[in-house]
């Protein structure tokens, strides 16, 4: 049995959302930690963008689990292009 909200429109956006999100609470709970120790921590934004891309694992297993296949395929298309941006964007400081 297909769910009725199985669709790649889905999980594209889903892709999206959940590691814009999550970039700027990573942001913000980086200020926090540092206003709340008092002394300056800051992550490179490479790597809270990275680990942001990296937090689409967790609807990626929701619809593994629930057999949104179709959702599951427009979530790893979306997460592949935001891996290349991230790439293309941040590859020049890294390799170079």
């Amino acid at each position: 049995m297909v769910p009725k909200n199985d669709n790649l429109l889905t999980g594209l956006v889903v892709s999206l959302i959940i590691p814009v999100l999550s970039y700027f609470l990573l942001l913000q709970l980086q200020s926090m930690i540092s206003e709340g120790s008092g002394k300056a921590i800051s992550f490179e934004l490479r790597t809270v963008a990275l680990i942001a891309i990296c937090l689409n694992v967790m609807p990626l297993n929701y619809f593994r689990k629930t057999y949104r296949n179709r959702s599951l395929r427009g979530l790893a298309t979306g997460t592949m292009i935001l891996a290349m941006a991230w790439f293309f964007y941040f590859g020049q400081d890294l390799l170079g």
